[in-house]
């Protein structure tokens, strides 16, 4: 199932130990969290949102009026 509205927050920051990754959300309780996740699971989100991307594009080409 494809969203038009993202649920969470991608983020990248770049130190000098090299980069880390973090995904931020807001709970059923409307409380923000912020997680440090890894670089295959950030990356992992990335392909998610281009799939879902590509899926909306193909929905409204395809679209029937």
């Amino acid at each position: 199932m494809a969203y038009r509205v993202k649920a969470y927050t991608l983020r990248e920051e770049s130190t000098e130990s090299g980069t880390r990754y973090f995904i931020s959300f807001k709970d059923g309780q409307e409380k923000h969290h912020e997680l440090e996740v890894s670089e295959r699971l950030f990356f992992e989100f990335r392909q998610m949102e281009r799939r879902n991307r590509n899926l909306l594009q193909w929905d409204e080409r395809h679209r029937e009026f």
